[in-house]
């Protein structure tokens, strides 16, 4: 059976090391082992690299004319970092080899040449090159993977949200008029529970192609949920042209299930979003149009369309109210920290805690996150507030530590926002900090999300850098949601991966998120990262992600954020009980 040879280069200027290579090797070259290539100096050797990139193995003398071995040395990594190069030079002193070795060389063998030595060291060398391409085609096919699944539904093959909001970014910069439609298949569940998945999914992508069939060539359609799609169409000035085309797709969705005689009503909710508003951000329009599709839902109406009007909307006067509290409750310490245990998955042992904020609102009660740290980032409210999350934090699990050494260690992770990084005194906190509550016993592991690293890259590693010189872990938060950072991620000093809670939720239904989840996990354990999935909820779940070797999981099928108080009972009772 036939083998593609393992290409060797061989650089020196001897002519009758060819004729001996040729000769000694002459079994492993007729069976297609190896196959050689004769050059007689350094710079010949560099345009053959460059010119048969399959190149394996160099095996190369010191002393040429031209550019010798040692300079060859220091130029190979420059074309492939990946390729090795063993030095054959009958200069084998110890000092020649040391300085050989710091220049890159894999390996030093001596003349006269023992042949079966260098057979040895051949396939040794050619089998390390050869798992270290394999390994990164591997990483590479991850993240290509990876990236398709940000940019595209799996089903549809369409673009979905990240898609469309770069459109609707690249037109507000160059300030083209357009128009954002919001459509929802009102009665494409009734389908896809009365007649099953499969069927539905049939329907679906043939009305994706019904649909395709209205549109101009430039229009862009994506696929944003299991029944929601939306529409970026350029050029669209008036409300009038925007109807009329509404009433278009109105009439292209027929919701009959393929091949059943079984019909369901046709009715669409589509909403509205025009250029004209103003908006400067691509997902302020995304927004208004979810918002005008909703709004048109709620009609009751059949094949409804409705436009954005700001009207709709009763945020502002809140989000006033809401800023004017928050400042407030800082004055007020109307803030707490709850903390959501962090489980091993193999073995349900308790590995750590993620603090997480909450506000205890003195009428409205506990008020999410979710509706009031965006705020905070918009008002600068968010450094101080961190800066308190942070020290009372680590001041509690201090006090832990000394209280329950036994319980320790354990991570403590910490949400870091974009403003705090950014913040001057922000690495001086963290000194600060550490000399105030020792960190021994347990790793400070601070999360920082990928749009966090994409605003400020250069910043945000600069920082990352001098954590870990302080024993400080790193973590990405929310990862999958984004796709930009994939590039940085071999050249982050980061610890551990987090898979956002949207793809967990649904990775016993939904093969889209379980597909991005195995790649997620595969991509991290090819980085050396351990992986904690979020949103865990049930054992079914756990029981998923373990087999995908997810090694950690926070959610309520463990248990919920906490309060101080309870974490210490907790402790009590592992002690104790």
């Amino acid at each position: 059976m036939s083998q593609t040879p393992a290409y060797i280069l061989v650089v020196d200027d001897e002519p009758e090391l060819q004729r001996l290579i040729e000769r000694c090797l002459k079994h492993q070259i007729e069976i297609g082992e190896f196959k050689f290539l004769f050059t007689t100096c350094g710079i010949d050797a560099l345009d053959l690299l460059r010119s048969t990139p399959h190149i394996s193995v160099v095996l190369t003398d010191l002393n040429m004319p031209g550019m010798d071995g040692w300079a060859l040395l220091e130029q190979i990594p420059t074309i492939d970092p990946l390729l090795k190069a063993v030095v054959v030079s009958a200069y084998g002193d110890i000092q020649n080899i040391r300085t050989a070795m710091n220049r890159g060389a894999f390996d030093f063998l001596t003349k006269p040449i023992n042949f079966q030595d260098l057979i040895l060291t051949i396939r040794k060398t050619i089998d390390i090159v050869t798992k270290s391409r394999l390994q990164k085609q591997q990483l590479k096919d991850a993240v290509e993977n990876l990236q398709y699944l940000a940019l595209y539904d799996k089903l549809t093959g369409l673009p979905n949200q990240n898609h469309v909001l770069e459109c609707i970014r690249s037109a507000i910069f160059h300030q083209l008029d357009f128009a954002v439609f919001y459509l929802a298949l009102d009665r494409f569940k009734v389908i896809r529970y009365g007649y099953g998945k499969t069927l539905a999914e049939e329907f679906l992508i043939q009305e994706v192609e019904r649909i395709k069939a209205c549109l101009q060539a430039t229009d862009v359609l994506a696929r944003i949920w299991k029944d929601e799609f939306v529409l970026f169409l350029p050029g669209i000035q008036s409300e009038t042209v925007a109807l009329e085309t509404a009433n278009k797709l109105h009439k292209t969705f027929k919701l009959s299930p393929p091949e059943r005689r079984i019909s369901a009503s046709g009715n669409t909710s589509i909403g509205i979003a025009l250029s004209s508003l103003c908006y400067e951000q691509a997902e302020d329009f995304l927004r208004a149009a979810d918002t005008a599709m909703h709004y048109a839902r709620m009609q009751n109406q059949t094949n409804c369309t409705v436009f954005f009007n700001p009207e709709m909307q009763v945020a502002v006067l809140n989000r006033l109210q809401l800023e004017s509290d928050l400042e407030l409750g800082l004055e007020n310490q109307e803030f707490q920290i709850y903390y959501q245990p962090i489980y091993s998955l193999q073995n349900r042992y308790l590995a750590g805690f993620e603090a997480l904020v909450r506000w205890q609102h003195p009428s409205r009660g506990l008020i999410p996150p979710s509706e009031f740290i965006p705020l905070t980032e918009e008002t600068g409210l968010i450094i101080p507030l961190g800066e308190w999350v942070l020290r009372e934090s680590c001041r509690q699990f201090s006090q832990w530590q000394n209280e329950f050494p036994d319980q320790f260690p354990l991570s403590l992770s910490v949400n870091l926002s974009g403003l705090q990084i950014l913040n001057s005194d922000f690495s001086g906190l963290i000194d600060n900090i550490i000399q105030s509550n020792p960190l021994e016993g347990f790793n400070l592991k601070l999360e920082i999300t990928e749009s966090i690293l994409m605003e400020n890259p250069e910043i945000v590693t600069q920082y990352m850098s001098q954590f870990k010189l302080r024993k400080i872990q790193l973590a990405i938060d929310d990862f999958g949601t984004g796709y930009s950072c994939l590039s940085y991620l071999q050249s982050l000093p980061l610890d551990t991966l987090k898979i956002d809670r949207s793809f967990v939720i649904n990775i016993s239904s939904n093969p889209k998120s379980l597909d991005i989840i195995k790649t997620l996990i595969t991509l991290a354990h090819s980085l050396n990262l351990d992986v904690v999935a979020e949103g865990v909820e049930t054992e079914e779940q756990v029981a998923i992600l373990k087999d995908l070797g997810c090694e950690y999981g926070q959610g309520y099928c463990f248990s919920p954020p906490i309060d101080a108080n309870t974490v210490t009972q907790l402790f009590q009772k592992n002690s104790y009980g």
